[in-house]
């Protein structure tokens, strides 16, 4: 699978793709329907699927401050696209000046001069540009402009977690930050993991006789209670 880090590494002579476009943290059961759907779409199509993500989170642009825990880190979600057979990952840098680029232009610039959308997969909340100001109905009426197709892919999933709550990367976290790592499981379809690097602490647990290894975890990761 290609990992492209913002537009200019996408290859020149890149052909037609499916495109679905979004934070996809966690890479839970609801994405996953997305992505696969996607996926299927370009195999029908005889093109490459690709996902658009951003980096950092957009709230931590959009509302400084505000930036939600991580299910998982980039190169995470990375893996496990590749295991659902995206064929690229294009993380763009999502910086204040991305922030004021309006939906009708993040089609332009985005989807048909780079990617050459042929198809489009998005859930039936999706928003995107300047103010979040695009949605569904707007890709719609952009496709028939630009000749792509859209497809929406109900994500709406429940389970026993979190009382039958639609599953969501919030409830996710929400669960994960409850300890009820079970919970989050169902949602995600595999355990939550948490990544980060073995650091050299105190050596308090050498002197006791058990010595143990400190982890410092990744930014913003989402720790279980």
């Amino acid at each position: 699978m290609q990992r492209w880090r913002g537009l200019e590494d996408i290859p020149e002579d890149w052909g037609r793709s499916v495109v679905t476009i979004g934070s996809y943290d966690g890479v839970h059961r609801g994405h996953q329907l997305i992505i696969r759907h996607a996926v299927d779409r370009a195999r029908e199509l005889g093109v490459p699927a690709v996902v658009v993500t951003f980096d950092p989170h957009p709230s931590e642009v959009v509302r400084p401050g505000s930036h939600p825990p991580l299910l998982a880190p980039h190169h995470r979600r990375a893996e496990l696209m590749a295991d659902l057979g995206v064929d690229a990952v294009l993380i763009l840098p999502f910086t204040k000046e991305f922030s004021k680029l309006s939906a009708a232009d993040f089609v332009v610039k985005v989807l048909v001069d780079r990617l050459r959308a042929k198809a489009v997969v998005e859930g039936p909340n999706f928003r995107f540009g300047h103010k979040a100001a695009g949605n569904v109905d707007f890709l719609i009426e952009q496709g028939k402009v630009y000749d792509f197709e859209v497809e929406v892919v109900d994500l709406y999933v429940t389970g026993d977690a979190g009382g039958g709550e639609p599953f969501s990367s919030t409830l996710t976290r929400r669960l994960v930050a409850e300890g009820d790592v079970a919970g989050a499981a169902e949602i995600l379809g595999r355990p939550h993991r948490v990544e980060g690097v073995v650091v050299r602490g105190a050596q308090r647990g050498r002197e006791m006789g058990f010595p143990t290894a400190n982890v410092e975890t990744l930014p913003h990761t989402a720790i279980p209670a």
